[in-house]
């Protein structure tokens, strides 16, 4: 697949991305990261940041789509650990979720958790990822 925008222009708004998550701005850094993977839908990088986003915005039904398509894809070894990392994590919300709706007496669909009690590492993993998107430029 061929990217819609220009590759410098794309690691540009990447890297503003992973800025803005690194600054706890997820929900910036999710419409930058979803922008990259629309455009540039071989970048698998740019989905994962956004995963990583939308589950700290407590999107966890959006974030388990973004799993499923991610799945399908052909992934790197690092990629592959970020991604059942981030699945578990989004499952453990889902079922905390659950659990406490249940609790109360709910029975309605979980769409979203609340973004304050999703508890995550800043990071994706020691940056890993952006060491080596970097060595590769």
């Amino acid at each position: 697949m061929m990217s819609a925008i220009d590759p410098q222009l794309a690691d540009f708004l990447y890297w503003h991305a992973v800025s803005k998550m690194r600054m706890a701005e997820f929900a910036d850094a999710e419409v930058l990261f979803r922008f990259l993977h629309n455009a540039c839908g071989e970048r698998t990088d740019a989905a994962i940041g956004r995963l990583y986003c939308l589950a700290r915005l407590g999107d966890l039904k959006q974030a388990q789509t973004l799993v499923t398509s991610l799945r399908r894809k052909q992934l790197v070894p690092h990629e592959v650990a970020l991604l059942g990392r981030l699945h578990r994590r989004c499952e453990f919300e889902t079922a905390k979720a659950m659990h406490e709706s249940a609790e109360i007496g709910q029975r309605t669909e979980i769409k979203s958790t609340d973004p304050s009690s999703v508890r995550m590492p800043h990071t994706l993993g020691d940056d890993q990822m952006a060491r080596l998107a970097a060595e590769q430029l």
